[in-house]
């Protein structure tokens, strides 16, 4: 009999195939008290397992490098790091030398790093931990002389089914046979969800107990849309997954036909969609997708997965890779925006009892000025290669603005002076993340050359509730009027002063909030790339003089529900 079971949905995509069991992360572990003439001995063991890990992992790179991308290749360097580290590698001497043989000792200094990203705020560093077992497990194999499940030579389709899929098993992951993953554990922000994304391999994760659940080589169907698992699938399961998949295949390929089309309403008003990206890596979706700029790049992640900060021609390179890609497109770079969700560990910042409201992003940068100056830096260098405009997260204030605008413009200044070079303007504008900044963003808008409205952060300031706490999800409201009428403030205050206004975030993705944005008069939208297509195409039929109604009538309401009723008598969607 099938048996459906239900997770979380990271990678779209429905796959078929037989069940693969891939390596468990955590196995056991031989805790041995060894005499003082062993102590080399191990020594030398744990030595040998880090050369060992050495060339294994610069081989991994190098794979991962040509049949992926560079973001993809970047975790192996991080790995890298870690095995060169010397606070990790003199942890593990010591616990040798303390009579504690080589797997135990790698083991116990692998648990302090663990423990410690295992207690950040931030879902993207706590998955970090992951990485620190999969570096502990492989030098603990080494010594073993044990071989990892080979992800490499499959010859046909298969599910991989793990506890959690390390980083060194995601980018093995090859997509010609690999046609599923469901997992125990894993979050959206994980290296096998980033990669299993990028290679549009369906995953499936949060399915406790699943490797007791299945047996190897069994038939299983994953589908990706909606989270569901299928085992032991009949032909009747098989008929209609391939169905759900082929008219799937049907609806990417009709998209194309609005390939290099504006994205238009009904009655010829232009809306702008450009594309989120986290890196140089993300460029070539960008442009598959047809997007029309870079509404977002998030630079935080240059700054993640690593041990130390990027440098200043890191930055550059990385910059001006997207900006030429680009061609003259529109490219929006995001100044670093750290704290709250999103930590750097290697930087050791004190602990904060309210991180979403400390010292984040450019709170951070104005106090951390060396740190900023050396991305500013690297943003005048880059901006001679495209369209740059700068953008500065987390503003409260005007003064904050006019002490960021004013680093970029003495960085500006600088690199003219060096260079005798005269280089042209560099637009600048704010998210507007704050109450506060929607509040005043008619006196902001005298100043800056664009808003970018970041729906998730201004919803969950609004309404006072921590987007990441499910103890009050409830009052993480997107139709409040409340947030409403704070987003239709600063799309009036742009409209005022002649400067276009976006929006990021979850709203920019979702159809509802779509026709009310149009009804508000957006500018531009800033989406993930994939979705580019599917928003141009619901766009294209509706009328902005019919959203304009809607919006004149969603103000005037008491609540959200009545905001969602509203929208579902205009626009039909449910």
């Amino acid at each position: 009999m099938p048996e459906i079971i239900t997770g979380n949905q990271l990678s779209e995509g429905i796959g078929f195939g037989s069940i693969i069991i891939s390596n468990k992360v955590d196995v056991e572990i031989t805790r041995e008290k060894i005499a003082s003439n062993q102590v080399e001995t191990e020594i030398k063991a744990y030595k040998d397992s880090v050369q060992k890990a050495h060339v294994q992992l610069r081989k991994l790179r190098e794979n991962v490098g040509e049949n992926l991308d560079e973001d993809s290749a970047a975790i192996f360097d991080a790995h890298i790091m870690m095995l060169d580290d010397p606070g990790f590698n003199e942890q593990i001497i010591e616990h040798i030398n303390a009579l504690n043989n080589a797997e135990s000792a790698i083991e116990a200094a692998g648990k302090v790093y663990v423990e410690k990203f295992e207690t950040l705020e931030s879902e993207y560093m706590r998955a970090r931990a992951l990485d620190v077992k999969d570096i502990c497990l492989r030098l603990i194999n080494n010594i073993r002389g044990v071989e990892v499940t080979d992800l490499t030579h499959m010859t046909e389709p298969v599910v991989i089914i793990a506890e959690e899929l390390t980083p060194s098993a995601s980018a093995q992951l090859d997509s010609k046979y690999v046609n599923g993953i469901v997992t125990a554990k894993g979050g959206m922000t994980s290296h096998a969800a980033i990669i299993a994304r990028s290679l549009n391999i369906p995953l499936v994760s949060g399915i406790e107990d699943i490797i007791e659940k299945v047996t190897e080589g069994d038939d299983i169907i994953v589908d990706g849309f909606s989270g569901d698992v299928v085992l032991s699938p009949t032909e009747v399961e098989f008929a209609a997954y391939s169905e759900k998949q082929k008219a799937e295949e049907r609806k990417i390929k009709e998209l194309q036909r609005l390939v290099g089309k504006e994205t238009t309403t009904l009655d010829g008003i232009k809306v702008n969609l450009f594309a989120n990206i986290k890196g140089p890596e993300d460029v070539v979706d960008v442009s598959n997708n047809d997007a029309e700029g870079v509404g977002l790049y998030r630079t935080e992640f240059l700054y993640m997965n690593r041990m130390n900060l990027p440098t200043e021609e890191e930055q550059y390179t990385a910059y001006k890779t997207v900006l030429e890609a680009s061609e003259d497109k529109p490219v929006i770079i995001r100044t670093l925006d750290i704290g709250g969700d999103k930590e750097l560990a290697y930087l050791n910042l004190p602990k904060e009892a309210n991180p979403f409201l400390g010292e984040r992003s450019i709170r951070f940068l104005l106090k951390n000025e060396d740190i900023f100056r050396t991305q500013l830096r690297a943003l005048v260098r880059a901006s001679v290669h495209g369209d740059l405009k700068v953008m500065f997260p987390m503003i409260t204030t005007l003064d904050e603005f006019n002490r960021a605008k004013a680093l970029l413009i003495e960085e500006k200044e600088r690199f003219e002076k060096e260079t005798d070079e005269t280089l042209k303007s560099i637009s600048t504008g704010i998210m507007v993340e704050t109450p506060s900044a929607a509040m005043i963003s008619d006196q902001l808008a005298k100043h800056v050359d664009f808003f970018s409205i970041g729906s998730n952060d201004l919803i969950q300031y609004t309404m006072a509730a921590d987007r990441l706490n499910h103890q009050v999800s409830d009052l993480y409201q997107t139709y409040h009027p409340s947030v409403l009428g704070l987003i239709k403030k600063v799309i009036d205050s742009g409209q005022k002063y002649d400067k276009w206004v976006g929006l990021c975030g979850e709203m920019a993705s979702d159809y509802k909030s779509i026709a009310l944005l149009i009804g508000f008069g957006i500018d531009e939208l800033s989406v993930p790339s994939k979705k580019i297509l599917s928003i141009r195409e619901y766009i294209s039929g509706v009328k902005k003089t019919d959203m304009e109604h809607l919006a004149e009538r969603v103000l005037n309401v008491d609540s959200g529900e009545d905001v969602l009723y509203l929208i579902e008598e205009y626009t039909n969607l449910t």
